[in-house]
């Protein structure tokens, strides 16, 4: 539902379960995000051979490449509902709130590592790196040659973004720095 502000609170107040289009819409931006990260990553030839269809023929490296997308789209999707549900759950605080919330919560963890020195520690980098890539990417090209390949602002960006929204899908709203130190431990 495309509701403005007020009706999404009154609907909510009324018992309908709502999400925003937002957290709802996970499909369009993953799917979007994996079709850009294969294009900065791939040569023209490279495209042309695994992402493109030609007569008909799907490429087997895109059949398994739209697999896996839409593995990581199921689970986006399911991290964001749990996360909002169960933080709606402990504060009752509206849903269509929540995705807002949620999503300035993940920009501002993402800006402040964009800001910090994570990003320089190698091991870590590549450990993130590594879970927030495509594994069929990696398959095909080799993770070295994604990382030369793809702009350095791209890959602090994925890098930044993936540690931000798996630490508050996990740790919610509340989530505090030292738990913020045991969830990077983790890597």
């Amino acid at each position: 539902i495309n509701a403005e502000y007020g009706a999404r609170i009154e609907l909510e107040k009324a018992g309908v379960i709502l999400f925003k289009d937002s957290s709802a819409n996970k499909g369009g931006v993953t799917s979007s995000s994996m079709e850009v990260l294969a294009a900065l990553s791939m040569n023209d030839e490279e495209f042309g051979t695994h992402m493109q269809v030609k007569n008909g023929q799907v490429p087997e490296f895109y059949q398994r490449y739209v697999v896996e997308v839409q593995a990581k789209i199921e689970d986006n999707a399911r991290l964001e509902f749990e996360a909002i549900w169960n933080e709606n759950e402990k504060t009752k605080v509206f849903r269509s709130q929540l995705t807002d919330m949620f999503s300035e919560k993940i920009n501002k963890i993402k800006d402040v590592i964009g800001h910090s020195s994570l990003f320089e520690d190698k091991v870590l980098r590549e450990k993130v790196l590594r879970r927030a890539l495509a594994q069929e990417l990696v398959k095909l090209l080799g993770f070295e040659v994604i990382m030369s390949r793809l702009p350095e602002n791209y890959i602090q960006s994925i890098f930044a973004a993936y540690i931000a929204s798996r630490f508050v899908y996990q740790f919610g709203l509340s989530g505090a720095e030292f738990e913020f130190f045991e969830f990077m431990n983790t890597f």
